[in-house]
């Protein structure tokens, strides 16, 4: 190989070439090119597209959603203040507004913007990703998963409400309802955030990674024996990234995290779809606002 300032690689941004033997004698420049290279390299084929965007969305999102980015340009920004009333208002006569728009910001940031990489870039369908309802063949499989998930995951979400860790974390909206009407107002509202956190974690990554095959990866760089370069690791990468973005929650929910980054990431991969995850999730942690809110308290 030789020295060139032209890419080893068809794709854009081009590789910086290194010349045989460089790395063993190596300079600062080397550095330099082995730095740009594994950047330039996330640009070059999807699973570098799909992990470096959604490190780079979910970043801006924020840990647990709470779009930091945006408190560091406005000061009246604290989605999850505990008095409310003490925040910017947003959204006239609406007090959980800055919740909603974070949820929103969730939205745009890690479901919009895949969706255009998926479509523009990948040229697939959101189908692919999950985005849709199970086909009519694997439909039982997803009812039954789902309503088996839901009556399982209700008896430990409703055993956790008493806990002082998880009162102190649930709602979301730290204010008061004056109402059943304005808890079920939010309540709609909050069904964005599982469309986001089940999207990028069980859609865009799970089914981006377990998809892709030997023939998509790019020169140099091969898969186990088999078709599939991720296959089922995939369900590991998702549940990992799923588990360390809750990381600073109560313990009982990171630790939650991890059993249901593994039962949900091989239904949604059975089922095709995360359409009836999203409900279940979402459901789950309405009944736990439900009992925290009213001051149930039950117990395994």
């Amino acid at each position: 190989m030789t020295e060139a300032s032209g890419s080893e690689a068809s794709g854009f941004p081009p590789l910086w070439r290194l010349r045989d033997g460089e790395l063993e004698r190596a300079t600062p420049l080397t550095f330099l090119k082995v730095v740009y290279n594994a950047v330039a390299r996330l640009f070059h084929d999807r699973v570098g597209i799909i992990l470096a965007s959604a490190f780079v969305l979910i970043l801006i999102w924020g840990q647990h959603g709470k779009v930091q980015l945006l408190g560091q340009l406005w000061d009246g920004w604290d989605p999850t203040a505990e008095n409310p009333k003490q925040r910017d208002e947003v959204i006239p006569g609406i007090p959980w507004d800055q919740e909603w728009l974070s949820f929103l910001v969730g939205f745009l940031v890690l479901v919009v913007v895949p969706a255009l990489i998926i479509k523009l870039i990948f040229k697939q369908r959101l189908a692919d990703y999950g985005l849709g309802l199970p086909p009519r063949t694997r439909l039982r499989f997803a009812l039954l998963s789902a309503v088996l998930l839901f009556a399982i995951g209700l008896v430990v979400f409703l055993s956790s409400a008493g806990k002082e860790e998880m009162r102190a974390e649930y709602p979301l909206y730290r204010g008061p309802f004056d109402s059943n009407l304005d808890f079920a107002v939010y309540e709609l509202g909050y069904f964005l955030f599982f469309v986001v956190i089940e999207f990028v974690f069980r859609g865009y990554l799970l089914f981006g990674l377990y998809q892709v095959r030997d023939r998509d990866a790019p020169p140099g760089v091969g898969g186990a024996p088999g078709p599939l370069v991720f296959g089922y690791y995939a369900v590991l990468i998702s549940m990992l990234s799923y588990t360390a973005w809750h990381l600073g929650k109560p313990l009982d929910e990171t630790w939650g995290t991890i059993v249901w980054g593994l039962v949900a990431a091989p239904v949604v991969l059975e089922s095709r779809s995360i359409v009836l995850i999203i409900v279940v999730h979402w459901l789950l942690n309405v009944a736990l606002d439900l009992a925290i809110w009213q001051g149930w308290s039950f117990s395994l």
